[in-house]
């Protein structure tokens, strides 16, 4: 069986690690709120799910738990991170912990509408095993106003960029910038 990690998995993209599992993959989820754990959990096959509670600024937990799904579960072949700003670090070890196993990888590293891509990519250093893509969550125009993506949205787009395997996609626009909410 596939193996797909969800780095953030919880919130915005259990949507994600839902359709991963209808997709034949052992999913394992990095959150750090045990109740969204619980309810994703429960909407789907939990034998098919690994629950990762882990604060993912937290290196050296996050690098004793990947080791061990990773154990259990096969390498990663998928893995989709939602990092926020201050967790370089655990994205970093987990992007040296996919080198570590043999095979290959994609990663979907899910970014912020004002996320410079290029400079994002520069910073990391990413193995030749693994296929790195963008998804960059823009806003969604509403006749005159701009609004946030809606969690929904966000997943259905992370899922669109998995499909068409793209180096880089966009959630939604970025443009008109006096629009963006």
């Amino acid at each position: 069986m596939k193996h797909a990690l969800v780095v953030g998995g919880t919130g915005m993209l259990s949507e994600v690690c839902t359709w991963l599992v209808d997709q034949d993959y052992h999913v394992s989820v990095i959150g750090r709120n045990p109740e969204k754990m619980s309810r994703l959990v429960g909407k789907t096959d939990k034998d098919k799910i690994t629950s990762l509670l882990v604060d993912y600024k937290k290196v050296d937990q996050l690098n004793m738990l990947l080791k061990q799904t990773i154990l259990e579960n096969g390498p990663f072949t998928l893995v989709v991170a939602w990092v926020h700003t201050g967790g370089e670090q655990g994205l970093g070890k987990l992007i040296e912990i996919v080198a570590e196993t043999n095979g290959t990888s994609e990663l979907y590293h899910v970014l912020g509408s004002r996320a410079k891509l290029a400079e994002v990519k520069s910073a990391l250093h990413i193995p030749r095993t693994c296929s790195y893509h963008q998804v960059q969550l823009g806003f969604k125009l509403e006749e005159d106003t701009g609004r946030w993506l809606k969690n929904h949205e966000i997943a259905e787009g992370v899922i669109e960029a998995i499909q068409y395997k793209a180096p880089t996609f966009l959630v939604g626009v970025l443009e008109p910038a006096e629009m963006r909410p």
